[in-house]
C-alpha cells in the first residue's frame, strides 16, 4: 500500500504549497496504477481510495470554484481509476482461488496415482521423497509471494512427506509386496502434462498386477512394454528400474530399461551398479523399435541386512546450480549417509533444492529402500502387510 499511500500524500501537500495557477491534481488519477505493482485483496483498495480523497478533497476545495471542469475530471478520472484497481484486485484474488483449487486437485490426483509407499514391507524398509518441478511447484497463495519466497521454503522449509503438495508430473513409483518378494518401479514417462499422468496411472496400474503373477522380473519389463503397444501411442516411451528383493534377502534383482543406474549403499561405501548389457534394455515402448525383444535375464547384486539401493529419476542427477553444474549425487549421498541411515533421503531433498536453489528444473523422486531384519508381527495383527514375507 505504500506504493499509492504515500505518492498521494506528497501530490496533495505539492499541490497546496504551489498554489494558483498551479495544480497537480490531475496525477493523482495515477495514484491507483502504483498499488497494482503488487495485486492486493480487494478491501485493500478502500485505504488506496481514502488515501486519494484526503489527498484531493482540499485541493478541489481550494480550486473548484475557479476551476470546475478541471477539477471535477481531476476527481473523476481518480475514482476511475480506483474502480479499475478494485476491478483488477478482484479478479487477482479469483485467479488465486483457481489456482489453489488446481493445487488441489493435482495433489489429489497424484495421491491417487501415486500411492504412498508402505514404510516396511517385510524385509524391506522404504523412504520416497517427489520434487516437483519449477514451473509447476505450488505456489504460496499470497498475492506477490514469488520466486523467493519458494527458495527459502525450499531450502529450510520442512521436507513434503511422499511429495506431499507437489503436484503431478511424469515420475512413478511404487513398491509392491509379491509371492516373489518386494517389487519395486521407478520411472519416468516421456512428455508432461495430462498425458503424462495418464501413461503415468497405467503403468503403475499394469506393474501392480503383474508383478503378482509374473514370476521372472524381466518378463515384467517385457509386459510392460507390450502393454504399452496396446496404448497406440507409438512415439511414446517410459525409462524404467525394476527391483526386486526375495523374501531371504541376500541379493537384489534389477532390470534397467534406459533409467539411470541406481546407486548401492553398503558398509559405508556408496556406488553406481554396475548392470550387464542383458539386464538393460531400451525404454519401454522402444523394445520392438529396437528391434529388441527386451530384457532377457535380471543383474543381482549383493543386499544383505543394513544395506541400502537408492532409485531415483533423471529429475535428480540433471538438477544444476545457477552455475550450470549438476548435481554430484554419489559424492552428495556419501556425505549425507555418514550422518545416520534414518531420515537420509529427506536431507537429500534439502541437500538438492540447496544445491539448486529451490525448485528442481524438472520432476524429481528419490525412493530408497533398505534391507532390514524382520519385526515378528504379533498374530492377528492390524499391522502385518499382506504377504508377509519372512
Amino acid at each position: 500500500m505504500p506504493a499509492a499511500v504515500i505518492p498521494a500524500a506528497v501530490i496533495g501537500v505539492l499541490d497546496l504549497l504551489l498554489g494558483s495557477p498551479y495544480s497537480l491534481l490531475p496525477l493523482l488519477a495515477a495514484v491507483p496504477a502504483l498499488a497494482l505493482l503488487r495485486p492486493a485483496e480487494p478491501r485493500r483498495v478502500l485505504v488506496v481510495a481514502v488515501a486519494v480523497a484526503v489527498a484531493a478533497v482540499p485541493s478541489a476545495v481550494q480550486y473548484g470554484p475557479d476551476r470546475p471542469v478541471s477539477v471535477s475530471t481531476s476527481l473523476l478520472a481518480a475514482a476511475i481509476s480506483t474502480l479499475m484497481l478494485w476491478i483488477v484486485c478482484r479478479r487477482h484474488q479469483r485467479g488465486e482461488r483457481d489456482r489453489a483449487e488446481l493445487r488441489r486437485v493435482a495433489d489429489t490426483m497424484r495421491r491417487a496415482v501415486l500411492r504412498p509407499v508402505p514404510g516396511r514391507l517385510g524385509p524391506v524398509t522404504a523412504e520416497v521423497r517427489y520434487l516437483a518441478a519449477a514451473e509447476h511447484a505450488p505456489r504460496s497463495a499470497v498475492p506477490g509471494a514469488g520466486t523467493r519466497a519458494r527458495v527459502r521454503a525450499g531450502v529450510r522449509g520442512r521436507p513434503r512427506p511422499d511429495g506431499e503438495g507437489a503436484g503431478v508430473g511424469g515420475d512413478l513409483y511404487d513398491m509392491v509386496a509379491t509371492p516373489f518378494g518386494v517389487r519395486v518401479i521407478v520411472g519416468d514417462v516421456m512428455g508432461k502434462g495430462l498425458p503424462a499422468v495418464e501413461a503415468v496411472a497405467d503403468v503403475l496400474g499394469a506393474f501392480r498386477e503383474l508383478a503378482q503373477h509374473e514370476r521372472d522380473l524381466a518378463a515384467v519389463a517385457v509386459r510392460l512394454d507390450a502393454f504399452l503397444g496396446t496404448r497406440g501411442r507409438e512415439e511414446e516411451f517410459v525409462t524404467v528400474l525394476l527391483a526386486e528383493v526375495p523374501g531371504e534377502g541376500g541379493i537384489a534383482r534389477l532390470v534397467n530399461c534406459g533409467h539411470p543406474p541406481p546407486l548401492l549403499l553398503s558398509d559405508g561405501a556408496v556406488a553406481f551398479a554396475d548392470l550387464p548389457a542383458y539386464a538393460s534394455s531400451p525404454p519401454l515402448g522402444l523394445l520392438r523399435v529396437a528391434g529388441s525383444d527386451g530384457p532377457v535375464a535380471h543383474a543381482t547384486v549383493p543386499f544383505g541386512p543394513g544395506d541400502g539401493l537408492l532409485l531415483y529419476t533423471d529429475g535428480v542427477g540433471e538438477a544444476r546450480d545457477p552455475e550450470g553444474r549438476f548435481y554430484p549425487l554419489a559424492e552428495r549421498v556419501a556425505v549425507l549417509n555418514r550422518q545416520g541411515p534414518r531420515g537420509l533421503v529427506r536431507r537429500l531433498e534439502r541437500d538438492l533444492r540447496a544445491h539448486v536453489g529451490g525448485d528442481p528444473g524438472d520432476d524429481a523422486a528419490l525412493l530408497l529402500v533398505r534391507m532390514e531384519p524382520v519385526p515378528v508381527p504379533l498374530p492377528g495383527s492390524p499391522y502385518e502387510p499382506p504377504h508377509a514375507l519372512t
